[in-house]
């Protein structure tokens, strides 16, 4: 589940523990596992993640025990001395940035056979490589000549090392093909096109990753020094000693919870949280501390300068060997935990049942283990974020933290049902919407007029109130916008042609616009609301069924069915419910 932003102005972090199981009983949720998320995509290859969700390059390991040797690795690896190293950036080329391209070929890329220096442990392909594809380092590098290729169609990635193109025939050092949708690991002593037998790619630091604000996997890394042995995930080693001292291919390192990330900007607040959360996994020898990712001309010098003041004393080896399910997978077992949460208020999800996931946002209580008349259907959180409501079919309403209760209708015999609610500007008061577009006021909420009474094509499926709270907007399946009060009509998608139906909107900030979402994640967007990117182009385990926007309305979440959650321009990922076993679906979200 991709992942999307640019984090807002720093706040307080709060100082909570991200809370994701749905208990089956109780008004309670435990604080649990945090769930692993399928590695980001890559641009041009939207349906092939890198790697299932449990991979061991996808797993939290923030909670994982430090490793017995940590203060010998680190000290083998010069830490108390040494900063990060970002190994990408701009060049004295700019055709050539440090790091290591890739390329996403056609399906009809013709393929080539490779001679290989180290046959014995390569796939022998064939594979999609030709005259233009890129090597690190340039065409004429004298370098590691990596070379990736991944075809989209098929989910395949392609690694060479020492990659060399000739049309009287191609060779190379070595060369591994991984089947993006398979946790499988190479055989145990083979190498790849990385000293560890581990694959490149999906341990490269991306800068669409750090634009969309989260990197959910770990980072490839390099040490001067390493033993004459391997520990999992790694598969290969290629040590100078079998001193215990040194640290093994596949040892793991994480930046200490402890280190204050928030004067840093932005952007390197993404980077950094990633190692804290996923941390580094050594992978190569080269220089210690340098860390890997791709050869991108975005990647801004301040950016790269910046990381580079990281000490690496500030880090610490992580035991892992608990994660691991076979020795010969890469699946591993997702025990997580609490989380470095992003510098805003983090967000809520409501299922079906009751339950609320909360993630990086207190937990005030869920009816997750109570005998419900009918499926909760909306979710909406105080301005403060110190409470929220749950809205059922029926219109009942059940509050939580500093919501009040201000009415339901509960006892009433609706002509429709129940499918939303919003709150009003001060939390006093909230509007409950039902299918046909009646509206139903309670507290400071005030009525500006319904559909209640119109023949609609399709029903309506949510609404969102103006900043003032004179006025709400109502959509339908269809995307249609109806508007009461002082909330203005930007458009709709009421004359097109959909893909699949609108499910829910939010409102900007100011009111001068808003997004409608679809089934599959399509965004529309009217007014001053802008796009920032949607999962209509992807492969989606369980459909999209709402939305929130970010606090200035410079990004929005996703939420699917299944708690999987997609953010986009500055809304930041601080969990998912998108690998538990859910009692029951999600269906709405608050940020």
């Amino acid at each position: 589940m991709a992942l999307r932003t640019v984090p807002a102005a720093p706040r307080a972090l709060l100082a909570l523990l991200i809370t994701t199981g749905l208990i089956s009983g109780g008004m309670a949720l435990f604080t649990g596992p945090l769930p692993a998320s399928a590695g980001t995509p890559l641009p041009g290859a939207p349906n092939c993640a890198m790697f299932p969700a449990d991979n061991v390059w996808n797993t939290n390991i923030s909670q994982l025990p430090v490793d017995p040797d940590s203060a010998e690795w680190m000290a083998s690896m010069d830490s108390a001395t040494t900063n990060l190293h970002p190994d990408f950036g701009p060049s004295d080329d700019p055709s050539t940035p440090y790091g290591i391209p890739y390329t996403v070929v056609s399906p009809s890329q013709p393929l080539v056979n490779v001679t290989f220096g180290y046959a014995s442990e390569s796939d022998p392909g064939p594979y999609p490589f030709g005259p233009d594809t890129p090597i690190e380092g340039g065409a004429q590098s004298t370098g590691d000549r990596h070379a990736i290729m991944v075809n989209p169609t098929t989910c395949t990635l392609y690694e060479l090392y020492d990659a060399q193109y000739s049309p009287a025939g191609s060779t190379a050092g070595s060369g591994a093909i991984w089947n993006l949708e398979s946790n499988a690991l190479r055989p145990s002593g083979w190498t790849s096109a990385d000293a560890a037998g581990l694959p490149i790619l999906p341990g490269l630091v991306r800068y669409d990753e750090v634009e969309s604000g989260s990197i959910t996997h770990a980072i490839r890394m390099t040490a001067e020094s390493t033993a004459t042995s391997f520990i999992w995930p790694a598969r290969h080693e290629a040590g100078t000693s079998s001193n215990p001292d040194l640290p093994p291919m596949g040892a793991r390192f994480r930046l200490k919870a402890s280190y204050d990330i928030a004067g840093y900007s932005p952007q390197a607040q993404v980077v950094l949280r990633a190692m804290q959360q996923y941390g580094l996994i050594l992978a190569d020898n080269g220089s210690n501390w340098y860390f890997g990712g791709t050869a991108d001309p975005a990647w801004p010098s301040a950016l790269v300068n910046e990381l580079k003041q990281v000490p690496a004393s500030a880090f610490e080896a992580v035991d892992e060997s608990s994660l691991m399910v076979d020795p010969n997978s890469g699946q591993a077992r997702q025990v997580g935990g609490a989380v470095s949460c992003s510098t805003t208020p983090g967000y809520r999800l409501a299922a079906a049942d009751g339950g609320v996931f909360s993630f990086c946002a207190p937990f005030y209580g869920s009816m997750g283990g109570h005998t419900l008349n009918q499926p909760i259907v909306g979710l909406a959180s105080t301005p403060d974020g110190k409470g929220y409501w749950l809205v059922a079919k029926d219109g009942g309403v059940f509050t939580f933290g500093d919501a009040g209760f201000s009415g339901s209708t509960g006892n009433l015999r609706l002509n429709q049902p129940i499918v939303g609610l919003a709150a009003t500007p001060d939390g006093k008061g909230y509007w409950l919407v039902a299918a046909d577009g009646g509206i139903f006021t309670f507290g400071d909420a005030g009525f500006s007029g319904s559909t209640g009474n119109v023949h609609l094509n399709q029903p309506i499926v949510g609404m969102a109130s103006t900043p003032d709270g004179k006025g709400y907007w109502l959509v339908a399946a269809d995307g249609g916008i109806f508007t009461f009060g002082d909330a203005g009509f930007y458009g709709s998608t009421g004359g097109l042609r959909l893909d699949q139906p609108i499910v829910g909107m939010a409102a900007t900030p100011d009111g001068k616009g808003y997004w409608l979402v679809a089934k599959d994640g399509g965004i529309f967007t009217f007014g001053d609301a802008g796009f920032y990117g949607s999962t209509g182009n992807l492969r989606l385990d369980a459909p999209i069924v709402g939305m929130a926007a970010s606090p200035d309305g410079g990004g929005y979440w996703l939420v699917a069915a299944d708690g999987g959650v997609f953010t986009f321009g500055d809304a930041p990922f601080d969990g998912s419910a998108g690998s538990n076993g859910l009692v029951a679906p999600i269906v709405g979200a608050s940020g």
